[in-house]
């Protein structure tokens, strides 16, 4: 088998996470789902959700939840801010962030999933928060968003996805004001691993390893985004269910799992990691 080109790959996930939408799954399944359900200071130490949190959302968000993390956990926001959520699938960061930033405050959840937006919208409703969010169906690396739009950008175990991790964050640089700011929870390699068993994964672009590279890397596609400040909040590295789980996400119904030789090989290597980082401000 030959490796995806990045189309290939783009099309692949709109299948997998658009189908997951349609079916309409009621159980949440994350990296961190060991960890949930834990009081509110021990899950904000962790970057999760808390119990209170998760109790408060509509089912369809909480049941289509493919996060590992809790972005606006950590974002600090506040009331009259603008807030863009990148990948938001159905909707649960969209919720809780529109909570914190109202009154006065928006926020757009962006997807390149349009039943997931769907099904956001429906749960956006549920939560009587429409006049706070709207949606946009698009491309990660092409948000259809001024310059300079943005208070805070936030995103949850979605950027591990995309083929293009330098452009994503070039577009996240572009739409933030000056002086915002990212929150962001994702998956990355803690070191470099065997390329062989790298190329394995990228082939069927297995769940959130499929496109993960090792964190040393990732930061620096932040670095040449041009950020600065980077912090990490949290790091958690995943157990072997939780490996499991997000190498065939966003459920082993909608993407194959890898072969077991190839998990064994990066066991002990896969964290989601939960960190913030700003754009300069004009005079900084």
């Amino acid at each position: 088998m030959t490796r995806m080109k990045t189309q290939e790959i783009k099309q692949l996930l709109k299948t997998r996470y658009g189908k997951c939408a349609e079916a309409g799954e009621a159980t949440m399944t994350c990296c961190s789902a060991s960890e949930t359900g834990r009081n509110s200071s021990v899950a904000a130490e962790h970057g999760l959700y808390s119990t209170a949190e998760l109790s408060s959302l509509p089912e369809i968000s909480r049941g289509l939840s493919r996060g590992c993390g809790n972005p606006t956990g950590f974002a600090g926001l506040t009331p009259g801010e603008v807030v863009v959520d990148f990948g938001c699938g159905a909707g649960i960061d969209v919720i809780l962030a529109a909570r914190k930033v109202i009154p006065g405050g928006q926020v757009i959840g962006v997807d390149f999933s349009p039943q997931m937006i769907e099904r956001a919208k429906q749960a956006i409703s549920e939560a009587g928060l429409l006049d706070a969010v709207e949606f946009v169906v698009a491309d990660l690396e092409q948000v259809t968003a001024p310059d300079g739009c943005a208070d805070v950008v936030t995103s949850n175990c979605v950027i591990n996805l995309c083929p293009d991790k330098e452009a994503v964050y070039r577009e996240i640089f572009r739409i933030l004001k000056p002086g915002g700011r990212v929150a962001i929870s994702d998956i990355v390699y803690k070191e470099k691993i065997d390329p062989t068993v790298r190329e394995h994964f990228e082939k069927t672009w297995s769940g959130c390893v499929g496109g993960s590279i090792d964190e040393e890397s990732y930061f620096k596609v932040l670095d040449d985004a041009g950020f600065v400040d980077i912090e990490v909040v949290a790091r958690h590295l995943l157990q072997q269910r939780e490996l499991e789980e997000m190498a065939c996400c966003p459920g082993p119904e909608f993407a194959p799992k890898p072969d077991e030789v190839d998990l064994q090989d990066v066991r002990g290597k896969v964290a989601s990691i939960k960190f913030t980082a700003a754009k300069p401000p004009i005079n900084g």
